[in-house]
């Protein structure tokens, strides 16, 4: 009898242009935040408009690099829905909502904000125009502090703050937030922009003092590169969920309670944190009163410039 030959096995194909993941990953971004320009109406539900992004974006990617973040008024960032959140779009004030995705850990990540009522339009278009004049600036040898510099100067132009404690930051697979920042205020270390890096180019605008503050109870959490000893079963069920589903970028608690009982999900967190193995992403705030803004962009850092992918 002729020898069985074994079935043959497909082989993942990289793809011809290096790029190529990436601009699908910015694509799928781009296109979740446009599908719910519409919903960021007062009274729509948040976790509808969270929902709604990432839905898309598991369609359209990988999967996702950062859970749809929708922040409200004072709030900056990583405020995302928890299970069954009741929390609507007030009848004033501003939103911001952030995403992120990722095709073979390949990253974009992109943010835009609305003003609910005209006279905070201006507050919108001053985040708007300094993540553009970030962006534009974005090119080989390019000084990330004189970067920062001109965000910092352009929301401060328009009679705001830069968010001091929030920057971009560079991408890298399978990493959200690289070595690198692009800072929103100047500062006096001279790191350089180079060919073949991406970027997260993103700027906060404050009515405030630009100055962020951690609230308690995050919503976000992130595996990091550690083993650590486990003892609650709660626990290796959580970390066995968390590494085959995220890949190691941050995930939503909402994710997690969708699958694990309240109580054991609870002790699992606790358990993790206590050991110094998972990190919290804790809601950034202004002061009550406050509104903040956010724009952001992805861009791939090419020989003569930049390409933006978002």
């Amino acid at each position: 009898m002729p020898e069985k030959k074994p079935p043959k096995t497909e082989e993942k194909k990289a793809p011809e242009d290096k790029w190529e993941n990436w601009r699908k990953a910015g694509t799928a971004a781009h296109d979740a935040l446009e599908i719910v320009r519409p919903l960021v109406r007062p009274g729509t539900k948040v976790i509808d408009i969270v929902e709604a992004v990432e839905k898309h974006i598991r369609a359209n990617a990988s999967g996702l690099s950062f859970p749809c973040n929708v922040s409200i008024n004072n709030v900056a960032a990583h405020y995302t829905s928890p299970l069954n959140d009741g929390t609507v779009i007030p009848d004033s004030g501003v939103v911001s909502i952030d995403c992120g995705a990722h095709v073979e850990g390949c990253v974009s990540d992109s943010a835009f904000a609305f003003a609910l009522s005209p006279e905070h339009e201006s507050l919108v278009k001053a985040s708007l125009e300094a993540t553009k004049v970030a962006v534009e600036l974005m090119r080989p040898g390019a000084k990330l502090n004189s970067i920062g510099a001109l965000i910092e100067d352009t929301i401060k132009s328009a009679g705001f703050m830069p968010v001091k404690q929030l920057s971009g930051h560079q991408l890298g697979e399978y990493e959200l937030h690289g070595e690198k920042q692009v800072p929103c205020v100047s500062g006096k270390s001279e790191v350089l922009v180079e060919e073949g890096e991406i970027y997260a180019v993103e700027t906060f605008a404050s009515t405030g003092s630009g100055n962020v503050a951690d609230l308690p109870n995050p919503m976000i959490y992130q595996l990091l590169p550690i083993m650590v000893p486990v003892r609650f079963q709660g626990t290796k069920e959580f970390l066995s969920i968390a590494r085959k589903e995220f890949k190691g970028f941050p995930f939503a608690e909402r994710w997690m309670a969708e699958r694990m009982k309240h109580a054991t999900l609870k002790m699992a967190i606790r358990e993790l944190r206590l050991s110094g193995a998972l990190y919290a992403h804790h809601i950034l705030a202004e002061e009550k009163g406050v509104l903040v803004t956010q724009s952001e962009h992805t861009v791939i850092v090419t020989h003569d410039g930049h390409e933006q992918t978002t």
